[in-house]
């Protein structure tokens, strides 16, 4: 027997103008609309728990951990000794919990602008944060991630963007602009390390190269690199720069002996093979960004498409 379900067993996220993927909701954990966003916490059938903001899913329990290892442990590993570690976005906890796995970290700072977003993943992520939100080395501020940089005048080894996609009207946009890379390279130490997640070179490679040049418009250095996530249905990016490491010759990198030199175990996805995979960029997508001349800035930014 054929049964229809209502429409709100189904979730569609629009991949590009032209593609959309349905997902199947079991469960409904939390609804809200805040000043900034919509969001849901919900469990798929094919993904499991999820973030789910603006129609887009932010993480699912089936990959989280590659993502977030993804994001977090390379720029750690950059940096080499990394002490003080800042975080945009990352409502989740998940980003801090990868930070906070480095015993060499003294203190994480997590700048999110939504505190409702923020409870709502302490309270129904646990899987994801880990106690994150306990540990003592853990600053939580709820404010906007442009204003507490230009504010607190403090100073970070690492910076990790871990923000909604650029979209036009959305909480984010500024944070992918020439001048707010300008910011956050103020705000680094000697030495320091600058990460973000850069969407995707297949879904919206034009976005994904312009961040890319962006950020080398900023940084004397800069690289990028890939995994397949499953929960966003194609090849994620990441970008990262640095005036002071060169950033190039991470491609080579003993990842596995790094990491046991800091101290670091229990990894589910990254590790020296993974690495190398991830650093050897496909042909097409070094064309694409060496081809791109686009600067996002605050008069012309980027914007993933509608």
């Amino acid at each position: 027997m054929s049964v229809t379900y209502p429409a709100w067993h189904w979730i569609h996220e629009w991949s590009t103008p032209g593609t959309v993927h349905l997902h199947s909701v079991k469960s409904v954990y939390a609804f809200g609309m805040t000043r900034y966003q919509t969001y849901l916490v919900v469990e798929f059938d094919d993904l499991g728990k999820a973030l789910v903001i603006d129609g887009k899913v932010q993480s699912a329990a089936v990959d989280e951990f590659v993502y977030h290892e993804s994001l977090v442990q390379p720029a750690m590993l950059a940096h080499g000794s990394p002490r003080r570690v800042l975080i945009l976005g990352g409502g989740e906890g998940a980003t801090a919990r990868e930070a906070l796995r480095f015993p060499s970290v003294e203190s994480v700072v997590m700048v999110d602008i939504d505190e409702e977003v923020v409870r709502a993943c302490k309270e129904l992520l646990p899987e994801w944060h880990r106690g994150a939100f306990d540990d003592p080395r853990l600053q939580v501020v709820i404010d906007d991630a442009e204003h507490y940089l230009r504010s607190s005048g403090e100073r970070f080894d690492v910076i990790v963007a871990d923000l909604v996609d650029p979209q036009a009207g959305g909480p984010a946009w500024r944070l992918y602009t020439k001048e707010s890379y300008e910011l956050i390279k103020s705000r680094l130490n000697p030495g320091g390390v600058f990460v973000t997640q850069a969407t995707s070179p297949v879904l919206t490679p034009k976005v994904h190269a312009t961040i890319y040049n962006t950020v080398k418009a900023v940084f004397r250095h800069v690289t990028s690199y890939y995994v397949y996530m499953r929960s966003f249905e194609g090849v994620w990016g990441f970008i990262m720069g640095s005036d002071d490491v060169n950033l190039e010759a991470l491609r080579d990198l003993d990842v596995d002996q790094r990491l046991m030199s800091l101290n670091v175990s229990g990894n589910r996805f990254y590790d020296s093979e993974s690495h190398r995979s991830m650093f050897n960029v496909p042909k097409f997508i070094r064309e694409a960004l060496a081809s791109t001349r686009e600067v996002s800035t605050l008069q012309n930014p980027v914007y993933v498409p509608a």
